[in-house]
């Protein structure tokens, strides 16, 4: 379908570069310039839309694939482009951000102008700062963004292990407050089982133990995957 240039948003947020690429942009003016057919670009309709500057807005469609060709539309002062949507109905955009972000990165992946391992390496740890939960799996950024598991590993693996300290503290707080293991698996969106294993393992008995070894705070922060400030205030109890 052939849709104006003036309708489509460029949504920076979800853009996977540092920056678009000029001499990208000029050689699509040049190939236009003598005729050539460029390949639809992909967009999608949303909903509950916030621009850069902060306004909100009912709706936009915004680009998921093609930034540079309707750059070069768009400079050359074409006023329609081809186009293809992701989706055939509207989406809402700040429940879908990072899907939306994981496809246009996909898309450059696989044709035109390339992703940097720089700029992979940029949104996987986007991504996963935005993800405590771990909802986006190691192996699922790998498939999108075309590198392996220990790659994805090597990028984002001290954002996790902080969040699964943060989480871990959190876990042993609520548990110290009287939660159930069941109210603490739906506060923090992992199994019981696991709950278990977390409040278990940080019980008093066993830093005493390793108190009694002659293991510091350090060693005990570390074994417990704890903050050393929580260990600090009480060694016979972690102080979130």
């Amino acid at each position: 379908m052939k849709i104006n240039i003036s309708d489509l948003t460029w949504d920076k947020f979800i853009y996977p570069r540092c920056n678009k690429s000029q001499k990208t942009i000029t050689a699509y003016i040049e190939a236009l310039s003598i005729g050539a057919k460029f390949p639809s670009i992909k967009i999608q309709k949303v909903f509950n839309y916030t621009d850069a500057n902060g306004n909100k807005s009912m709706e936009a469609i915004i680009i998921l694939d093609g930034i540079h060709r309707w750059s070069a539309f768009t400079e050359k002062g074409i006023k329609e482009i081809t186009a293809g949507e992701f989706k055939d109905k509207p989406i809402d955009y700040e429940e879908n951000k990072i899907p939306l972000l994981l496809e246009l990165a996909q898309c450059n992946t696989i044709h035109g102008d390339r992703l940097t391992p720089n700029d992979k390496k940029r949104v996987a740890r986007d991504i996963a700062s935005t993800d405590p939960e771990c909802s986006y799996t190691e192996d699922a950024l790998a498939q999108k963004l075309g590198v392996t598991r220990q790659t994805i590993n090597t990028w984002i693996s001290d954002i996790r292990a902080r969040q699964r300290t943060n989480r871990n503290c959190i876990i042993i707080r609520l548990s110290r407050l009287g939660w159930s293991q069941e109210k603490i698996s739906k506060k923090v969106g992992i199994n019981q089982q696991r709950i278990s294993q977390i409040t278990n393992n940080a019980n008093f008995g066993n830093i005493g133990n390793l108190l009694t070894q002659g293991h510091n705070m350090e060693y005990i922060a570390a074994h417990y995957q704890m903050d050393l400030a929580q260990t600090n205030n009480n060694p016979g109890f972690p102080q979130c």
